[in-house]
């Protein structure tokens, strides 16, 4: 009796389990500390995208004013403020948030789901410019080329005026496949047509070639820390989409390579993928194995022409600020193209504007 009771006393002070003795508990570690979520930041963001801006904006401005959020939220809030400011067309104001934003943190940038507002991005890229500060995506690395990209023409032979703005499609398809490979760095869209609006630069045709200003080639080339520029074009005709890419020079203007692919329409991603991998085997970029699987990945995704045509004319609308017929744009592409998740994010940051 007295030997079941010790065994009782045991079982009560150290625990068991399954038959097995437990070990005396140990005091359990704390969870990392998470930032919660700011109060007041939310409400703002939610009176952001009820296109309430007054009161986003009043809010706003008292947490960038007092300074009491973190880092990361600070920033978030500084930008939501940029853009209401830009809303009510102060970009003058939007420009000052984006300077406060870089005094408290000189490698700042602009966090991306922004860059399909050209307005936002070129109060940016203004404010870069006033306070002195390089335009370059980043400092030069040893090995590392970077290159620009430049809208695609449109030489289509059947239903020209559909895909007239198709090539600003086809450059981001190409800047996301070009992202990434480690060894090369990409100018932004955003970015290059600041730049390009600043300098004025202008193209002209020899012989039905593009040939651009050498000086302000060099210049733009430099400003942007750029080897090259791609430039090309893009022809539907039938059943067929060929697209051609020619790199530039950013020194001379010089054309020294050139690059074409041609398939199905709806195949236009693996299409950019093949354009990719030539142009890179041009400029001898070691292309990793999970690189190329990534691209692999990337050019799988199938989507009808009309859908990609219809994301560009929302681009090009959205850069003369008409949101309204944007976001309508949008709702088509996406009809045809339910996952599309690039128009679906882009809507999202128009659609406090229709």
């Amino acid at each position: 009796m007295k030997r079941v009771m010790i065994v009782l006393v045991i079982a009560v002070l150290f625990g068991e389990s399954n038959g097995h003795l437990l070990e005396p508990a140990r005091a359990q570690e704390k969870p990392p500390a998470v930032d919660k979520p700011n109060v007041e930041l939310e409400e703002a963001k939610q009176y952001f995208n009820q296109a309430n801006f007054a009161k986003a904006i009043t809010i706003l401005e008292r947490l960038i004013v007092t300074k009491t959020l973190p880092k990361e939220a600070y920033c978030e809030a500084g930008e939501y403020l940029a853009l209401a400011y830009v809303s009510q067309n102060q970009t003058q104001r939007a420009r000052q948030i984006f300077a406060e934003l870089i005094k408290a943190d000189k490698n700042y940038k602009l966090n991306e789901q922004w860059w399909p507002h050209q307005t936002l991005m070129n109060c940016y890229f203004q404010t870069l410019k006033e306070l002195g500060m390089s335009l370059q995506v980043e400092a030069p690395s040893p090995g590392i080329k970077t290159i620009a990209i430049i809208d695609f023409d449109n030489n289509s032979i059947d239903d020209v005026d559909r895909y007239q703005n198709l090539g600003k499609a086809m450059a981001k398809i190409l800047i996301t496949d070009f992202s990434v490979l480690g060894s090369l760095r990409i100018v932004e869209r955003e970015r290059l047509q600041f730049l390009i609006d600043e300098l004025k630069i202008q193209r002209s045709e020899i012989n039905g070639q593009p040939v651009f200003d050498k000086a302000a080639t060099s210049q733009a080339g430099k400003m942007l820390g750029a080897h090259s520029f791609i430039f090309g074009s893009f022809c539907r005709f039938g059943k067929i989409l060929r697209i051609d890419a020619r790199l530039v020079k950013t020194e001379t203007g010089e054309i020294f390579k050139t690059a074409s692919v041609e398939g199905k329409p709806e195949k236009a991603f693996e299409l950019a993928k093949k354009l990719t991998l030539a142009i890179s085997q041009n400029l001898e970029v070691d292309i990793k194995k999970a690189e190329k699987e990534q691209l692999d990945q990337l050019g799988k995704e199938e989507m009808p022409l009309e859908a990609l045509a219809l994301y560009s004319d929302a681009i090009a609308k959205a850069n003369r600020e008409e949101y309204k017929e944007a976001h309508k744009k949008l709702e088509q592409a996406l009809a045809l193209a339910p996952n599309f998740q690039k128009a679906r994010d882009f809507m999202m940051v128009i659609r406090p504007f229709i």
